[in-house]
C-alpha cells in the first residue's frame, strides 16, 4: 500500500493536516487505533480560540451572557454541538493558599473534545483521506544508519490491524506522527537522529478531572466562580461551569512521589462545596505533558506533532492549540513539498522555522516550559508571597495562561523593590528565574534557519545548557 502521506493517530493536529492534505488533491491515510465514536478525550476542555476559528470553526457570539451561534450545545444540538454555552471572558487566577486573586482576560474557549476529534475526522474522509480505525502504528521503516539525522530517510510504516492481528508495511513519501505522549514511532528511530528520546517523568503531570451535575437550588448560596488554583502542589486546579447544572472540576499535580493524588484534590474541592452532587456525567485520567517541544521535529520522510512532539502549553497542559496550528502549518508545507515531489530533510526543516521563527509558539512554549521547571521549586508560602505582593500580577499571569511569555514588568517589579522587602531571598530568586527565562526566549528566536548539522548541534547543546540551570536553579 502507497500513499504521498501516511498520519499515523488522529488527534486534533493529525486529523486537521489530513483533511488539509486531502482538501488538496494528496493522496493520504489516517491511521487511528481508537473507533470513530471514542475519538477525543471524553470531556468539554478548555481550547484556544485562535486555533478553532483558523480550523475553519465559527465561533459563537457572546450574547446576554451565554455563548450563541450555531455550534453551541443548546436545543437540539446538545449531542453535535461544539462549544458550551457558558462563556468564561474573565477567569479569575488564585494563589495556592486561595486567599490572593488575580482576574486575566481568557483567551480559550470551553470546547466538547469528543465531538471536535469526530468533526475533524469527518471534515478529513470528506475530503477523500482515506481512515483506517483499528490500526496502531508500530514503527517507522527508514534507511540509514549513520550517525548524523541527515543519514536516515523513512519511506513508510509499519501498522497493525487490532481486529485481525495481521501487521502489515505502508510505503509514504512522509509519515506523520500525531499518535500521542507515547511517540512509538519516533523513537524506533536511531538514537543518533536525535529524535527518538523518551519524555521523562518531569515532563508530565498527573490530571484527573470530573463533570459532575450541580443542584441549582443549592448553587445559589454556593457561588464558584471560573478559576484557576495556580501554583497548587506543583501544578493547578480548576472549575469551569458548563451550564447551571454541570461544573468541570479538575486538577493536575506534578507526576512525582510525595504529592497528592488529583483525585483527592478534586473530593476536598467537592465536599466543601455542598452544590455539587455525586452524580457523575463525563471525566477521566490521564498523564499530561507539559514539557518542553522537541528542538526539532522531523526527518527525511518525517514528521512529528501533537502530543508526540510535546507541543502544549506548559502553564496549563493545554494542547489543542498548538496541535490544531502545528497541523496546519505542517499541512503548507507538505503540500508544498509535494509539488516540488521533495521529501528531504532540509525541505521539511520548513515546518521547524514555522513552529520557532515565523510564528513564535515554540519559543513562548520553550521559555514557559523553562519558567514552569524553576517555579516548581518555590513552596507554597514562597508562591504566595509573589501573589500577595503583585510580584506575580494579572499581566504576566494572562499572557503565561494563554500561552505567551511576558516578564518585562516582573523583572522591573522584583529588582526595584529587591532590598525593600523582608525576604529578598525570594525576590532575588525570581530575577534570576526571569532572567534565564528571557534567555530562553531568545534563544529560540535564534532557531537555526535551514538544516546545517554543526549549527544546530551547536544549538542544541546551549539549549541543554539553559534547561540544566532552570532544573537546578
Amino acid at each position: 500500500m502507497s500513499y504521498r502521506v501516511v498520519v499515523i493517530g488522529a488527534g486534533p493536529g493529525g486529523a486537521l493536516l489530513a483533511r488539509e492534505l486531502a482538501r488538496k488533491g494528496i493522496k493520504v491515510a489516517l491511521y487511528e487505533q481508537g473507533v470513530y465514536e471514542s475519538l477525543g478525550h471524553d470531556w468539554s476542555d478548555a481550547v484556544e480560540k485562535a486555533p478553532l476559528e483558523a480550523a475553519g470553526f465559527a465561533l459563537p457570539r457572546l450574547q446576554e451572557k451565554r455563548w450563541t451561534g450555531s455550534l453551541v450545545k443548546e436545543g437540539n444540538n446538545l449531542e453535535n454541538g461544539l462549544f458550551e454555552p457558558h462563556p468564561i471572558p474573565r477567569l479569575k487566577i488564585y494563589s495556592p493558599d486561595g486567599k490572593s486573586a488575580k482576574e486575566i482576560e481568557f483567551g480559550l474557549i470551553t470546547t466538547d473534545r469528543r465531538n471536535l476529534g469526530k468533526a475533524l475526522v469527518r471534515q478529513a474522509e470528506e475530503a477523500g483521506a482515506v481512515i483506517y480505525y483499528h490500526h496502531q502504528g508500530l514503527e517507522l521503516l527508514f534507511h540509514g544508519t549513520g550517525n548524523q539525522l541527515d543519514n536516515v530517510e523513512v519511506y513508510g510504516a509499519r501498522v497493525k490491524n487490532l481486529n485481525t492481528g495481521e501487521v502489515k508495511e505502508v510505503k509514504a513519501d512522509v509519515v506523520v506522527e500525531s499518535s500521542g505522549f507515547n511517540s512509538v514511532l519516533r523513537r524506533s528511530l536511531p538514537k543518533s537522529t536525535g529524535l527518538a528520546t523518551p519524555f521523562s517523568e518531569k515532563d508530565f503531570a498527573l490530571v484527573q478531572r470530573e463533570v459532575r451535575v450541580r443542584d441549582v437550588n443549592k448553587a445559589k448560596e454556593d457561588y464558584i466562580p471560573d478559576h484557576y488554583r495556580y501554583g497548587y502542589h506543583s501544578g493547578y486546579q480548576w472549575t469551569h461551569v458548563h451550564t447551571p447544572e454541570k461544573i468541570d472540576i479538575g486538577a493536575g499535580v506534578r507526576y512525582n512521589a510525595g504529592y497528592p493524588d488529583p483525585e483527592e484534590i478534586i473530593g476536598d474541592f467537592i465536599y466543601r462545596h455542598p452544590s455539587i452532587t455525586d452524580r457523575k456525567l463525563r471525566g477521566g485520567r490521564s498523564l499530561c505533558l507539559v514539557g518542553r517541544p522537541l528542538t526539532n521535529f522531523v526527518a527525511s520522510g518525517f514528521l512529528v506533532l501533537g502530543d508526540a512532539a510535546s507541543i502544549s502549553i506548559p502553564t496549563t497542559g493545554c494542547g489543542t492549540g498548538s496541535a490544531m496550528m502545528a497541523g496546519l502549518w505542517a499541512s503548507r508545507v507538505l503540500e508544498e513539498a509535494a509539488c516540488e515531489n521533495r521529501n528531504d530533510l532540509q525541505k521539511l526543516w520548513q515546518f521547524n522555522c514555522k513552529f520557532y521563527l515565523e510564528n513564535e509558539r515554540g519559543s513562548n512554549l520553550a521559555a514557559l516550559s523553562g519558567m514552569r521547571l524553576m517555579l516548581q521549586s518555590l513552596e507554597h508560602g514562597e508562591l504566595n508571597f509573589l501573589y500577595q505582593r503583585n510580584l506575580l500580577d494579572a499581566k504576566t499571569l494572562e499572557k503565561a495562561i494563554n500561552g505567551k511569555m511576558e516578564t518585562g514588568g516582573l523583572l522591573q517589579k522584583a529588582t526595584a523593590i529587591l532590598a525593600g522587602y523582608s525576604r529578598p531571598a525570594i525576590l532575588g530568586k525570581l530575577v534570576r528565574m526571569v532572567m534565564l527565562g528571557k534567555k530562553i526566549k531568545t534563544h529560540y528566536c535564534h532557531y537555526p534557519e535551514e538544516w546545517l548539522a554543526k549549527e544546530y548541534i551547536k544549538w542544541k547543546r546551549r539549549t541543554d545548557e539553559l534547561f540544566k540551570q532552570a532544573e537546578s536553579l
